[in-house]
């Protein structure tokens, strides 16, 4: 005798009516068990599409009163029930979500009236990415405010600045970490554009262009908490931009996040010892006593390396005629979990810039040789002596070179040294003021001097890390704001459903 699970299943598996046969164990092992496990997330959000359906349906007397009532009783249950149950022999989570609704009610011939299964699921997936996006914009603005914090803490504490992880120019650690805080910045503002778009709800598009049935977009769009409905019905069934757009995000803020994980980590090694991190942070070697490794650093790198793969992945998915259920498959799973992970990477830095420690003893000490003046020596001499900046960078790096063949640093370089060399470079210069090279090697006068928009030079730097501070503020606050909306948003949807079954609130 078949069991009532069995007959639900052959039923929303269509076997016997346009099926003969169940799936074959290949099929369900290779193909739905990969399609079910990324669409996990997706259900209590599928709960509360269907919510909305019915209620909508039923309201526009597509659906009659007693089955709706019944439905969304039943729908509640699940929905109360917390996990989804899903197997792989039913394929997608909808098929599995519908055979767990025929268990409970006869009324289940009427949930998918007038849409598609992939309707369901792109709502769904819709309100997940809308959530994962808030989640992803408060933790980067959480990050950013730690970041403006540092650099206010760090603004006065000279540093070598690098290129090519050579010593360049001085500068503060302050201004340094607050150069991370301007992409974070630009994350937001994508973040903010893309939340926009995620915004719009593909619900009552049937499977593409409408249904016979009213469906009433807007009142569904309402009762879901989007901004309003997708404009097109084919585009809001079959879109692939979107997903394309949410890990272009991803990828940008988690090699935003990489990008300073790996200076820290350099910064970190004995060679350099200009920053401590936390041991709360490190992790020790089961083979080198001695090692202190940092492992949260090497772990944002590795998700940046991750995210970039999976980007390309979800890209090509979308790289095919319209209309193809492999747009879909990937994007449902890799998407938010995308955003997740990006957003607890960006918990995790913050958390990194706030507990490590400058050595600023160390840096001061990375500055002595003086290799890092030889620009600002150059500049001072192009400024105080009228002559071309090229040729005072000539000048200056002849000195290096002669230095550097007798052992010595530039920071042994006197005046009277510099004032024989720029006139046996010209003899017609005036002579070198005192006391330019002393302010061209004070760390502090080299700061001060960099007292333009967007300089190292400390009012610069608070000033700048106050208005990101301010701003970051501000970001959080609406972000707090829009996800109460939208809780506030679904809460009422099923107070509602509660209400529409004649149950208690």
């Amino acid at each position: 005798m078949t069991s009532p699970a069995e007959t639900s299943a052959g039923a929303v598996l269509e076997i016997g009516n346009r099926l003969s046969a169940a799936p074959s164990p290949q099929l369900v092992t290779a193909a739905f068990a990969e399609e079910v496990s990324g669409q996990g997330p997706l259900a209590p959000y599928l709960h509360l599409v269907e919510f909305a359906h019915v209620i909508t349906l039923s309201e526009r007397g597509v659906i009659p009163r007693a089955p709706a009532r019944e439905l969304v009783g039943a729908l509640l249950d699940l929905h109360a029930g917390g996990s989804t149950g899903a197997v792989a022999e039913l394929g997608d989570l909808y098929t599995n979500h519908e055979a767990q609704v025929a268990q409970r009610t006869k009324a289940v011939g009427w949930l998918g009236t007038a849409r598609a299964r992939r309707e369901a699921l792109t709502t769904a997936y819709h309100l997940l990415v809308r959530e994962r996006l808030l989640a992803l914009g408060t933790s980067l603005a959480r990050l950013g405010r730690a970041l403006a914090v540092t650099a206010l803490t760090h603004a006065d504490d000279v540093m070598p600045d690098y290129t090519y992880l050579q010593a360049a120019q001085p500068t503060s650690f302050g201004h340094y970490v607050l150069g991370f805080a301007a992409p974070v910045m630009r994350d937001l503002e994508r973040l903010q554009s893309l939340y926009g778009r995620a915004d719009l709800c593909p619900a009552g598009c049937g499977s593409m262009n409408g249904s016979v049935a009213f469906q009433d977009r807007a009142a569904l769009a309402q009762r879901l908490g989007f901004s309003g409905p997708l404009a097109h019905g084919r585009d809001a069934m079959w879109q692939a931009d979107l997903a394309i757009e949410a890990m272009a995000l991803s990828v940008a803020a988690s090699v935003g996040l990489d990008r300073l994980a790996e200076d820290l980590m350099i910064f970190a090694t004995a060679e350099f010892g200009l920053v401590r991190l936390s041991d709360r942070h490190s992790r020790a070697s089961k083979i080198l006593p001695q090692k202190r490794n940092p492992y949260a650093l090497a772990f944002v790198r590795g998700l940046a390396n991750r995210l970039i793969g999976v980007a390309a992945g979800v890209a090509a998915s979308g790289r095919t005629p319209t209309g193809q259920m492999d747009n879909r498959m990937q994007s449902y799973g890799a998407v938010p979990e995308a955003l997740d992970a990006c957003a607890k990477a960006a918990d995790l830095m913050a958390e990194v810039i706030g507990a490590l420690t400058f050595d600023a003893a160390r840096a001061r000490a990375l500055l002595a040789d003086g290799a890092c003046f030889a620009s600002d020596l150059a500049e001072r001499l192009c400024l105080v002596l009228g002559v071309d900046f090229r040729s005072a960078h000539g000048l200056v790096g002849r000195l290096v070179t002669r230095l550097e063949q007798e052992g010595r640093t530039l920071a042994s370089l006197s005046q009277s040294e510099l004032s024989d060399a720029c006139r046996a470079y010209d003899e017609t210069l005036p002579a070198v003021p005192d006391g330019l090279l002393a302010e061209a090697f004070d760390p502090k006068a080299c700061l001060e001097a960099r007292r333009d928009i967007g300089g190292a030079a400390p009012a610069q730097v608070r000033r700048q890390a106050r208005e990101f501070d301010d701003t970051f503020r501000h970001r959080a606050q609406d972000l707090a704001a829009t996800t109460h909306r939208h809780a506030a948003a679904l809460s009422r949807l099923v107070d509602e459903a509660r209400s529409f079954a004649g149950r208690a609130p």
